[in-house]
């Protein structure tokens, strides 16, 4: 890590295989803040053609160029965080009979995590989403508190181990603009790996400087900056989105594109042939008009026939002349058609539920889980990547607290969607205790979001109602006591 050379080459071999990462990711990005194509290119994808026309004044009729984004990416990446994580992933320690040490062990990991999980763990869900991959980095800050946060894909670049099977980070590079002490603009790399982070710096480009080099950061006492660190592995971790750490938006991105550009046309139809257009024959009548010019003299301006119709809507014949309407057809059948098609295609392909079903209303559970197929098997895929991803962020609290690492969590997921919870709630109560035990009773339970709180609520009622009923037990006890001891004023008959 101490190598320039080495470091600098490292640094270079990331630049080509991460542009091709950031177009896709920052695509995905794009289209999740309604920025689609089409805003960039058009309805017509031919803004070479209308821009020569538009200067030579020669189709004014044709002029509008409206850009509709339909921001159905949108709507899918945030169905699935939704669905996901409404209700983030929690986890527990495996029972194994010493109760008091799981429970204590688990509270001291709620409290290192804190608050921000459920915020952290949905955003990840929605940068993997639009990207393929999210990225967590922890470290402890300078209170000596565990701290967490998620990281802009954009900015990481991982290297991996490549010798073995299961790949492995060996290396990661975290790029972002930085400003120096002196205000200076620059790039800064930082460099990761198991044991230490080395902080480079490249200057912006300059007139004099096209292509500065990448060169150590230096410290106030002049050494580079180069801090160790122990947290026993590269602190941080990769959220994938499914195996092949692929974004959603390349499945749908073609049928978005389509709808988009079929809309914005029909709109730019309307615009355009909302007015009468106007067939004028043997056109012998106004050929220039009188204005001033900027000194306040009177001359003739030459008229574009088609430019004066569409800012005054009258024009002037001779007596050989004529004139006659004919309105434009807007083929919206075939454009409706062609719109229900693509939408009909677009939600089995990005895997989502379709918000304006055929059939609604009041729908049995079988109906219910035909809906959200698709969108089950699409977060399934991502839950099998953030489960894993998930106990490795729990191993670093657990390397925080100092305890051992192989500590087990289990994970529970619970899905957010309609359903019918009185009859969730029905088969979980008719299900025998032989089968089913209280606390998964509990756990599956649709009105119940926090089952372990749950639990506990319940346990210290029944600890209540035992001690109530012991109580009670030895009121009657001592009142039957009472009863039975002969009175103390019986001194006995006269004799």
């Amino acid at each position: 890590m101490r190598d320039l050379k080495v470091i600098r080459k490292l640094i270079e071999n990331t630049e080509s295989q991460y542009k091709a990462f950031a177009d896709t990711a920052q695509q995905g990005f794009d289209y999740y803040s309604n920025k689609d194509d089409i805003k960039r290119k058009g309805a017509a994808a031919i803004d070479e053609i209308n821009g020569y026309l538009a200067k030579k004044g020669a189709n004014p009729l044709r002029s509008a160029d409206n850009r509709v984004g339909l921001n159905k990416h949108k709507i899918v990446v945030d169905q699935k965080a939704g669905y996901l994580f409404t209700v983030p992933p929690t986890f527990d320690l495996p029972s194994d009979g010493s109760a008091d040490k799981d429970e204590g062990l688990l509270q001291q990991v709620k409290d290192a995590i804190g608050t921000q999980w459920p915020k952290v763990i949905k955003q990840l869900g929605i940068d993997a989403s639009n990207t393929g991959k999210a990225w967590l980095a922890y470290w402890v800050n300078e209170d000596g508190k565990f701290d967490y946060w998620f990281i802009n894909p954009l900015t990481i670049r991982p290297i991996y181990d490549r010798s073995t099977v299961k790949k492995r980070l060996k290396y990661l590079v975290r790029v972002y603009d930085y400003l120096t002490d002196t205000g200076d603009p620059v790039t800064r790399y930082e460099v990761w790996d198991d044991q230490e982070v080395a902080y480079m710096v490249r200057p912006a480009v300059t007139a004099q400087c096209s292509k500065p080099e990448i060169n150590f950061e230096l410290l106030s006492d002049g050494n580079y900056n180069i801090q160790s660190h122990d947290y026993g592995r590269i602190p941080f971790i990769e959220f994938q989105n499914n195996a092949h750490a692929v974004g959603d938006l390349p499945m749908y991105k073609d049928i978005i594109d389509a709808l988009d550009k079929l809309v914005s046309g029909f709109c730019n139809d309307v615009d355009d042939l909302q007015e009468i257009i106007w067939v004028i024959k043997n056109y012998g009548g106004e050929q220039s008009e009188t204005g001033i010019d900027t000194e306040g003299n009177e001359i003739q301006n030459p008229v574009d026939l088609l430019q004066m119709l569409k800012a005054k809507k009258w024009v002037s014949v001779d007596d050989n002349g004529s004139l006659e309407t004919v309105r434009g057809d807007i083929p919206y059948e075939a454009r409706s058609a062609l719109r229900d098609i693509l939408n009909e295609e677009f939600w089995p392909a990005a895997m989502s539920v379709n918000p304006n079903p055929e059939k609604v209303g009041n729908q049995s559970g079988e109906f219910m889980e035909h809906l959200f197929n698709l969108l089950e098997l699409k977060a399934g895929l991502m839950e099998t990547e953030f489960r894993d991803s998930i106990d490795e962020f729990l191993r670093a609290v657990l390397h925080y607290l100092g305890v051992d690492e192989s500590t087990q969590f289990t994970q529970t997921w619970k899905r957010t969607k309609p359903q019918n919870a009185e009859s969730i709630a029905g088969i979980i109560t008719g299900t025998p205790d032989t089968v089913m035990s209280d606390e998964t009773k509990t756990k599956l339970h649709p009105l119940i979001d926090d089952w372990q709180g749950e639990r506990k609520k319940i346990e210290k009622e029944q600890q209540r109602k035992e001690q109530n009923t012991l109580d009670l037990l030895a009121q009657q006890e001592k009142k039957q006591a009472e009863e039975q001891q002969p009175n103390a004023n019986d001194g006995g008959g006269e004799t």
